[in-house]
C-alpha cells in the first residue's frame, strides 16, 4: 500500500523567489516572442500582426488567470497534471494532458535552441544553427543539474540586460515610425489572420512555466499569482510596443524573411553597434526561454514518478543537487534530437504550440469545473477574482480549442502515434500498480513534490 509520505525523500526545495518567478514567466517566454516569431508570422497577413499580438495577449491573459488560480490550490511540480488530476480525482486525464505538453517542452527547447543559433549567425555567419543550438542546450542541461538555486540566480542575471537590448530598439524606434510601413495592413484577408494566431500565440507559451516548477516557489499563494498574471501584462505590453516599432520601420516582407526580425529591424535605423546589443539581447532571450522550458519541462515526469504512472527513476531526486537528473537527461536528449531533425522553425512550433494548447483548453475546463462544481477546492484559492473566473475560463477555453483547430495542421501525424505511445506506458504502470494494491487514493491526495508536511505552503513566507 502506499503512504502518503511515501516520496517525501524526493520532494524538491522552495529556492525560487517572486523576482525568480517573474524572471521565469518573462525573461523565460521573450525568446519565443520578440526574437523568433514576431517578425516571421507576418508572412500570412502583415503587419496585423500587430492586432493578432493584442488579441494573443487577451487569451493569454485569461490562461493565465486561470492557472494562478490553480496554482494557489494546488502548489505542485508539474502543476496542469496536479490541476486536472487532484480536481478530477484521476490520474489518467492529467497525464494525458500532460504527456502531449512534456511533447510540447522538448519541441521548444528545440525551437528555441535554434533560435539562438540564428542570432549567433549575426557574430559569426558560418556557424550552423543546430550545433550552435545543441552547445547551448549541453549547457543548460549542466546549469539545471545543479538546482533550482543556480537556475533561479542565472535567470535573475540576464533578465536586467535583456531589459536594456529590448529598450535600446524600442524607444528610439518609437521616433522612427513610418505609417506608410503599415500599409497594407491585412495581407492575406481572414485566412491569413487567423494562421498568424498561431505562431503569434507562441510568442506567450511560457506563461504558465512557473506553474509547472509551483513545488520551488516560495510562498506559492502570493508569488505564483503575481508571476504569471503581473509577467503575462508586462510580456503584452512589450509585445504589442515592439511590433508597433519593428513594422513602423522596416517592410513586413522583410520581416517575414528573417530568423531574426529585431536586429533586422534595428538595422534600418540603428547604427552597427545598437544593432549587436539587439542580437545580443536575442541571444540572452532564447537562452533564457531555453533555460525556463527545460526547468519546468522535467516535472512533468517526474510527477508521473511521483504518482506511480512512469519509471520510478523518473521521480530520484539527485542526493546532492535535489534535481530529477533522469528526467533532465531525457529532455536534453530528445530536445538535442529535434534541434537536428526539424526541417524549420515552423513545424517544429506548430507541434509545440499545439501540445500546449491541448493543455491550456484542459486547465481552463478544469477551472471552470473547479469553481462552479468543488466549493471545497474553491475555498482554499489564494487568489481569487469571483466570477470573473468564469468569464476567463470561457474565454481561454474557447480560444485555446479554436486555435486548437489550427494548430492541429502538420503535428497530428507526430501526436497521435505519441499520444499512442502515452496510451502504453500509463496501462502497463496502471496494471502494475493495482497488482500491488498501491493505494491510488494516498497518492492523489499528495502534491507532486511537495514533502507531506509542507502542504500548507500556499501561504508561507515570501522571502526572497
Amino acid at each position: 500500500m502506499a503512504e502518503t509520505g511515501a516520496n517525501d525523500g524526493n520532494s524538491l526545495s522552495r529556492d525560487i523567489g517572486l523576482f525568480g518567478a517573474v524572471s521565469t514567466v518573462v525573461a523565460g517566454t521573450l525568446g519565443a516572442g520578440l526574437f523568433v516569431t514576431l517578425g516571421t508570422a507576418s508572412s500570412t497577413t502583415g503587419p496585423s500582426v500587430i492586432l493578432v499580438v493584442v488579441l494573443s495577449g487577451l487569451l493569454a491573459m485569461s490562461i493565465a488567470v486561470n492557472y494562478s488560480w490553480m496554482a494557489t490550490i494546488f502548489p505542485a511540480a508539474a502543476g496542469s497534471y496536479a490541476y486536472v488530476s487532484r480536481t478530477f480525482g484521476s490520474r489518467l486525464p492529467g497525464f494525458l494532458v500532460t504527456w502531449s505538453k512534456w511533447l510540447g517542452y522538448m519541441a521548444a527547447d528545440a525551437v528555441l535552441a535554434l533560435g539562438f543559433g540564428s542570432y549567433l549567425q549575426v557574430f559569426y555567419p558560418g556557424i550552423d544553427p543546430a550545433l550552435a543550438g545543441f552547445g547551448l542546450l549541453t549547457v543548460l542541461f549542466l546549469v539545471n543539474l545543479v538546482g533550482t538555486k543556480g537556475y533561479s540566480v542565472s535567470q535573475n542575471a540576464i533578465f536586467a540586460f535583456l531589459m536594456l537590448s529590448i529598450l535600446v530598439l524600442v524607444i528610439p524606434g518609437t521616433f522612427n515610425v513610418s505609417a506608410a510601413n503599415y500599409r497594407p495592413f491585412f495581407t492575406g484577408g481572414p485566412d491569413g489572420f487567423l494562421a498568424a494566431a498561431v505562431p503569434l500565440f507562441y510568442a506567450y507559451i511560457g506563461i504558465a512555466v512557473a506553474g509547472q516548477m509551483g513545488a520551488e516557489v516560495k510562498d506559492p499563494g502570493r508569488n505564483l499569482p503575481l508571476a504569471m498574471v503581473g509577467g503575462t501584462f508586462v510580456l503584452i505590453l512589450l509585445y504589442v510596443w515592439t511590433a508597433v516599432v519593428i513594422y513602423g520601420v522596416a517592410e513586413y516582407t522583410t520581416l517575414a524573411n528573417s530568423a531574426r526580425p529585431l536586429a533586422t529591424a534595428a538595422e534600418a535605423f540603428l547604427g552597427t553597434n545598437a544593432t549587436a546589443i539587439v542580437a545580443i539581447g536575442g541571444l540572452l532571450a532564447t537562452a533564457s526561454s531555453v533555460h525556463a522550458v527545460m526547468a519546468a519541462g522535467i516535472k512533468m515526469p517526474y510527477s508521473w514518478a511521483w504518482d506511480g504512472v512512469f519509471p520510478g527513476a523518473f521521480s530520484s531526486v539527485s542526493d546532492r543537487f535535489g534535481t530529477p537528473h533522469w528526467s533532465l537527461l531525457t529532455l536534453y536528449l530528445v530536445a538535442s534530437a529535434l534541434t537536428f531533425w526539424s526541417s524549420g522553425l515552423t513545424q517544429v512550433i506548430v507541434i509545440a504550440t499545439f501540445s500546449y494548447l491541448v493543455a491550456y483548453f484542459a486547465v481552463s475546463v478544469t477551472t471552470l469545473y473547479a469553481y462552479l462544481s468543488r466549493p471545497d477546492l474553491a475555498a482554499r484559492a489564494d487568489f481569487d477574482i469571483g466570477v470573473g473566473l468564469v468569464l476567463t475560463g470561457v474565454v481561454a477555453a474557447l480560444g485555446s480549442f479554436a486555435l486548437l483547430t489550427q494548430a492541429y495542421r502538420g503535428s497530428l501525424r507526430v501526436y497521435v502515434p505519441w499520444l499512442a505511445v502515452g496510451l502504453v506506458v500509463f496501462g502497463g504502470y496502471w496494471y502494475r500498480g493495482r497488482r500491488r494494491d498501491t493505494d491510488v487514493g494516498a497518492l492523489l491526495d499528495t502534491l507532486p513534490g511537495v514533502a507531506s508536511d509542507d502542504r500548507d505552503l500556499a501561504r508561507g513566507t515570501g522571502d526572497d
